[in-house]
């Protein structure tokens, strides 16, 4: 009992002094992310040819924004291609800009040269649809090197105030089955996982005929907390994200000898991304200037940034990233250690959410939570 009740102690300790050291991500990213340098980054990624799916606004268009200016080449996809192309003119205008500022200040090593591309596409359209996307992505630069699986809606409605299994359904294709079967054709059709060609290996005076090592692949899937907290309001979200955790950290475990997985779990951001009026059962990725701010929301440049830390950082210690503000990510170290404690406590918070939200409070803001303790 003894040994219980310190194991208990420590945990919550643990999670206590996190919340204050740790500000906004898991200790080993958050620690990375503090020693890289502009250099090392523009190494990284200067003539990668990167794919980001969601980029139209949030997250994906900040990941377009940075993953720019340190050289890669870019695919840029979502349904909506006037909002894509305003994201690449957005990129170039950063990238100009920090070019003049580079030149003046003698820093030119630090400014990287990279192209963009556009390919408007529905995640959720028909198979026809998705292989002409991926073909004419695989054609813009000759392959692609890393996957951005960030497209994705969010929801923001008790589970029984649902349209039957609508929103569900609904969630489960974009979220889930959208990466799913954009993962696989990219995989198929870029020859991750195949070997490179052949070549001579001289061994004496013999010429051996050999096999080079198999064609490595990198995808990043932009998951959530909600893949590891329950999520009052968000229940289908959930279990979107709960499926598209399983699913990629399985396939990781199958071809890690050449495919790289990371899946980076934000929470709150400041984007429109659950953030629509109440009677709306999904909130669709885009961004909306109203009502994004809240204590508990991160910035999407500072999601981004981290998130691009992460893929410039060993495989071994990036696999899965925790990025959200405190208390969130408290909550997240909490379930790790005491999940029973964790349960009850988000028992007791998931009512005051929904009082919150019915009430039409923001949700992210401390003032909410204090009149919903109020309300009958």
């Amino acid at each position: 009992m003894l040994i219980g009740a310190y194991a208990a102690t420590t945990a919550i300790l643990c999670a206590f002094t996190a919340t204050l050291v740790i500000p906004d991500a898991n200790p080993t990213l958050f620690l990375f992310e503090k020693i890289l340098t502009t250099e090392k980054l523009i190494k990284t990624f200067q003539g990668k040819k990167i794919w980001i799916t969601g980029a139209s606004s949030g997250i994906g268009a900040e990941l377009a924004n940075q993953l720019h200016g340190y050289g890669a080449n870019l695919i840029l996809s979502a349904r909506r291609e006037e909002e894509l192309n305003s994201i690449a003119e957005r990129c170039r205008d950063v990238y100009s800009k920090t070019r003049g500022d580079s030149i003046s200040g003698s820093n030119e090593s630090h400014v990287a040269s990279s192209s963009i591309r556009i390919v408007p596409f529905d995640m959720t359209g028909d198979d026809e649809a998705l292989f002409d996307a991926v073909d004419e992505s695989l054609n813009a630069f000759g392959g692609i090197d890393i996957l951005i699986l960030n497209a994705g809606m969010g929801q923001l409605r008790p589970a029984l105030d649902e349209d039957g299994v609508s929103t569900t359904r609904d969630l489960m294709e974009l979220n889930f089955m959208g990466p799913v079967r954009l993962a696989m054709q990219v995989i198929e059709q870029n020859r991750w996982g195949k070997h490179d060609g052949k070549y001579f290996k001289r061994r004496g005076d013999q010429l051996d005929l050999a096999m080079n090592e198999k064609l490595r692949g990198h995808i990043v899937v932009t998951s959530s907390i909600a893949a590891k907290l329950p999520l009052p309001l968000g229940s289908s979200y959930a279990a979107s994200k709960h499926a598209v955790q399983g699913y990629f950290t399985s396939m990781r475990s199958e071809y890690g000898e050449w495919l790289r997985v990371d899946l980076p779990c934000p929470g709150p951001i400041a984007t429109a991304f659950h953030n629509r009026l109440n009677s709306l059962p999904i909130a669709p990725e885009e961004e909306d200037p109203e009502e994004v701010e809240g204590e508990a929301k991160m910035s999407a440049e500072r999601c981004a940034q981290l998130i691009i830390s992460s893929m410039a950082g060993p495989s071994s210690l990036m696999k899965e990233t925790w990025i959200a503000k405190q208390p969130t990510l408290g909550f997240m170290y909490l379930n790790q250690q005491l999940p029973g404690v964790c349960n009850f406590l988000l028992g007791k918070i998931g009512p005051l959410r929904v009082k919150a939200w019915k009430a039409g409070l923001p949700l992210y803001k401390l003032s909410s939570w204090i009149k919903a303790t109020t309300m009958d």
